[in-house]
């Protein structure tokens, strides 16, 4: 169960479907995201047309505010497919249509695995009702899937065991960015090239900060250097005025489909994420693959899991070093990193982890589950 059919997700997903009977159940239909005109998700998103997995669209009612998405069942009985599934994945928490789904999951003996990123300096609300709400909903989970280690210990202080907590490493399809990358017949040493190209991938809105990427490109870039924006959103035409008026290299693409983005990190030397509030930040692990830098706010989750990998630097949260670990970048790039560490955390690997949840979650006596639900939310 999750919310929109997210490009970078799907080689997870195939992975599993290589071995099990998979459907992924989407509370946005296809129609309403392609109406969404501030959804900032490009054709891409959509579903249909995709043979490899087996999708099912709820019936449902959205209430957007600002960047959310709360999705209610506009039909109750809906929530009772999970009868027809040994489990229950849960990609999200936050509408009121994952709280009917686990209802029903509870009433027909389904078994739940819980799915969580985001680390404790993302969360919106860390007291009271909403806060206990979300403990609430991961404390009844069978087990609960994390993508890394500060997702792991905002998971813990929640109070769900450890030993109902399984910790993965987020991935994306490394190889299809790895082969891009090194696909071309030049042979880029790149130790002496004068130009260096930076990169920025994601929503052009206030938390990605794309504000203070732009002005310490423009302290730190020298003759030649360029800054690539690659994403639509709210700030487009401020941040257009912005790069005009520093009069440096920056070119603005807007949307890119996921299947091109490997082709453009290709020809990029250094990725940057400045996010206020990341809850990982799949980008990170694309650039990476494609062998190039990365500059990252030490506050984004994907941050902890590979800030000891080469080629990454990690900037304060409030950015005051951005410009510096930029200029560092530059200055250390001696061509491409050949064999990335982030290699090894592969759409394969990761749904291994799920697998693991499956099987243990099938394995825990239902009886046993809801008692301790009862107990623990007493």
């Amino acid at each position: 169960m999750t919310n929109l059919a997210a490009p970078y997700r799907r080689p997870v997903w195939r992975e599993l479907a290589r071995r099990h009977d998979i459907t992924i159940a989407l509370l946005e239909s296809d129609k309403s995201l392609a109406g969404d005109a501030k959804s900032n998700r490009g054709q891409d998103w959509l579903h249909a047309g995709d043979e490899q997995l087996s999708f099912q669209e709820l019936p449902t009612w959205k209430y957007s505010r600002g960047e959310s998405r709360y999705y209610f069942l506009t039909n109750i009985r809906s929530a009772f497919l999970v009868r027809n599934h040994d489990v229950v994945l849960f990609g999200g928490w936050e509408s009121p249509a994952y709280w009917l789904l686990l209802v029903a999951c509870f009433i027909s003996g389904t078994a739940t695995v819980g799915f969580y990123e985001s680390p404790q300096n993302t969360m919106t609300h860390k007291s009271g009702p909403i806060s206990a709400l979300r403990a609430t909903f991961f404390r009844s989970m069978t087990r609960v899937i994390v993508p890394g280690a500060a997702a792991y210990d905002a998971m813990h202080a929640m109070g769900v065991p450890g030993s109902r907590i399984l910790q993965g490493f987020n991935a994306v399809d490394v190889t299809a960015f790895h082969e891009a990358a090194f696909a071309s017949t030049r042979t880029e040493t790149e130790s002496n090239e004068i130009q260096h190209r930076y990169l920025y991938v994601g929503q052009l809105i206030a938390r990605k900060r794309v504000h203070d990427v732009i002005q310490a490109f423009a302290k730190v870039a020298r003759f030649g250097d360029e800054l690539t924006v690659v994403g639509t959103g709210e700030l487009l035409e401020d941040l257009q005025n912005l790069a005009a008026s520093h009069q440096a290299r920056i070119t603005f693409l807007g949307h890119v489909p996921n299947s091109e983005l490997p082709k453009i990190m290709a020809t990029h030397h250094t990725l940057i994420l400045a996010s206020a509030r990341e809850v990982w930040g799949l980008v990170v692990n694309e650039a990476l693959a494609s062998g190039m830098h990365v500059v990252v706010a030490e506050n984004c989750g994907v941050s902890r899991s590979v800030r000891r990998m080469s080629g990454v630097y990690t900037a304060l949260e409030n950015l005051q070093d951005l410009a510096e670990q930029m200029h560092r970048s530059r200055q250390e790039w001696s061509g491409r990193i050949r064999s990335p560490e982030i290699l090894q955390y592969s759409p394969s690997q990761f749904a291994a982890v799920f697998e693991q949840a499956f099987v243990a979650a099938r394995n825990a006596p239902t009886t046993v589950t809801r008692k301790a639900f009862a107990r623990r939310n007493r």
